[in-house]
């Protein structure tokens, strides 16, 4: 998969003054946070897509953010090998795309 890259920020990245184009493995993780930071209505034509990652910060049960994460990558096509979070408290969503 070759997609539009995108800044840290999600934005597209115009730095060379044109669109820029980013691998599959790049693509993918791009798709990862789009999927996180979203929260369901956010897309028009997909209304159920997005984690909506902010709603969970106060949250004392990480179980529902976990699975959560994982129905909405997998809903997206992404198989997901592992979802949890790491010993240095980084969320870490080990999966890629079927067809990739």
């Amino acid at each position: 998969m070759i997609d539009i890259l995108q800044t840290s920020d999600g934005d597209i990245d115009l730095s060379s003054g044109d669109l820029r184009w980013c691998d599959t493995e790049r693509a993918t993780d791009q798709h990862k946070r789009d999927i996180l930071l979203a929260s369901p209505g956010d897309f028009k034509e997909s209304p159920t897509v997005g984690v909506g990652a902010a709603e969970y910060l106060n949250d004392e049960t990480p179980g529902l953010f976990l699975r959560e994460v994982r129905k909405q990558m997998q809903a997206d096509g992404i198989r997901i090998e592992r979802v949890a979070f790491a010993a240095d408290g980084e969320l870490e969503i080990r999966g890629s795309y079927e067809n990739s």
